[in-house]
Parts: C-alpha cells; structure tokens; sequence
C-alpha cells in the first residue's frame, strides 16, 4: 500500500520538463530589425533579415523570465537608397562593429501565457550593444503562439548618441537624433 501511496504521489509532481524554460532559435527568413528615422528632406526607414539568436522561456509561464540574445548584423540594413545604406553602414562602422545584439535579462507581461490567436503584451528589459556601447534598454513587445512558434514584435525609442553615435548630416542637414528601433521575430524550438 506504501509503495502505491508513494508512486501516486510521484506521479502527481511535475517532472523537470514541465514549468522550466525551453530554447527558442530565431528563424532565418522569417525575422528582421527595423528603424524609423527622422531627417528634414523626409523621414525614411529600414531593415535587416540578417537577424540570429536563441532565447530560453516558458511560454506556459511568462513570470519564470527570459534569458537569451537577439543579433542583427547592421551591414544588411537596407533603405529605399543606397547612397544612404553607405552612409549608414560608414556611420555604424560595420566593418569594425559586426553586430547590434540585445541580451534579454527581464521580462514582464500582462497575461501569464502565451496562446494562439490572443496578444500578449510584454515589457522586455536588457541590454543593447551597438558600435560596441552598452546601454539598458526596455522594448514594449507583444506576443503570441504561432503553430507551434513563437511571434513577438516589439520597439523602443532609442538616441543615436546615447551609443557614441553622432547623427550623420549632409549638406548641414542631420539626421534626427531619436530613432525607433523594432523587431519583428519568429522563434521555433531549439532541436
């Protein structure tokens, strides 16, 4: 009878694969950064496909954080002008600096899971490394399951001289300091 008690009692504790986080890949193809910047002839766009990373979470329990990093590599940011991507990879020093990456140390969220067809959102803190500066930043994301992957889209408001970078300008004409920075990634289970 003991040994009944016992092995009932086992099976009622969750084993380690329940509540613990899982890793998540970015998929290539499917993910891409992106910025909006302000300048006086007209504000203009961009983006980047050349996105990586892996995170670790528990879409099932959101409270048990996120750990992982996301990397862009901002030689592939592309405008609608390609005068202007020299410009921008010059003023990034993508020759020297290889990658933007954000290491996700918190996150908060107003549900406690993700689920199919029902946004979640979310409030992603951690740290943003560009030319090789480090700052805190908190992105406001939403997210939601996707056939078995995870969607999260997210942005925040960024200062180009808050990491070392002085607006570039021509003809005495800069390109604003503030530019929104956003993500739009699809995440599939690590195999």
């Amino acid at each position: 009878m003991l040994v009944a008690i016992l092995l009932f009692a086992f099976l009622l504790v969750p084993t380690g694969a329940d509540g613990e986080p899982k890793s998540y890949t970015v998929v290539a193809g499917k993910s891409r950064a992106t910025f909006d910047a302000s300048h006086p002839l007209g504000d203009f766009s961009g983006a980047t496909e050349g996105v990586t990373g892996q995170l670790r979470l528990d879409p099932a329990n959101i409270s048990l954080g996120v750990a992982g990093s996301v990397t862009a590599n901002p030689a592939g940011l592309r405008t609608d002008n390609a005068r202007r991507d020299g410009d921008l990879r010059k003023t990034l020093e993508t020759d020297r600096y290889g990658e933007i990456r954000f290491s996700a140390e918190e996150v908060k969220s107003s549900f406690p899971s993700l689920a199919e067809h029902t946004d979640v959102i979310l409030r992603i803190s951690g740290v943003l490394r560009i030319r090789g500066v480090e700052r805190p930043t908190t992105w406001t994301a939403r997210a939601r399951l996707e056939g078995g992957m995870i969607w999260v889209r997210g942005e925040t408001d960024l200062k180009l001289t808050d990491f070392g970078i002085t607006p570039p300008n021509r003809f005495f004409l800069a390109v604003g300091d503030g530019v929104r920075a956003g993500f739009d990634l699809r995440l599939a289970p690590a195999e």
